[in-house]
């Protein structure tokens, strides 16, 4: 019975006593602290966006930063500027950092706004700013 209690009492020191100079350190069974559990992770992030025509298509580059946390990318096109609708979907990679994606589509008569809608994979969402490709006419 005596060992128990000189186990349990190493325990408790053990589990609650911390000298003033040794690092902080998470005690057994402890929670974490509430900044621990909200550190952010890296998100993803568009680094350019840009468009252009050539030889009759409409070729839309982009670079994206954090790589690996995108999920998906919406290609988004409108003649207006301010009603979009999704031209095409892109799968992002696993590729860590940086990456390059492309998208083109043959180029029409009249002029139009495209943007890119970024996924992540913890399903946030944001959107590149809007560039306008318009024909050589």
């Amino acid at each position: 019975m005596i060992k128990y209690a000189v186990f349990f009492t190493i325990f408790a020191l053990r589990l609650f006593y911390q000298p003033s100079n040794a690092q902080e350190t998470l005690a057994p069974f402890a929670s974490p602290s509430y900044t621990s559990l909200t550190k952010a992770k890296n998100l993803p992030s568009l680094i350019n966006f840009n468009g252009n025509i050539t030889n009759n298509r409409v070729l839309l580059q982009w670079q994206v930063s954090e790589n690996q946390a995108a999920d998906q990318f919406e290609i988004e096109k409108s003649t207006d500027g301010k009603n979009f609708s999704l031209a095409a979907l892109i799968f992002g990679t696993d590729k860590p950092e940086t990456d390059n994606y492309w998208f083109y589509e043959k180029a029409k008569q009249s002029k139009f706004h495209y943007r890119v809608k970024m996924i992540t994979k913890a399903k946030q969402t944001t959107y590149s700013s809007v560039i306008v490709i318009k024909p050589n006419s």
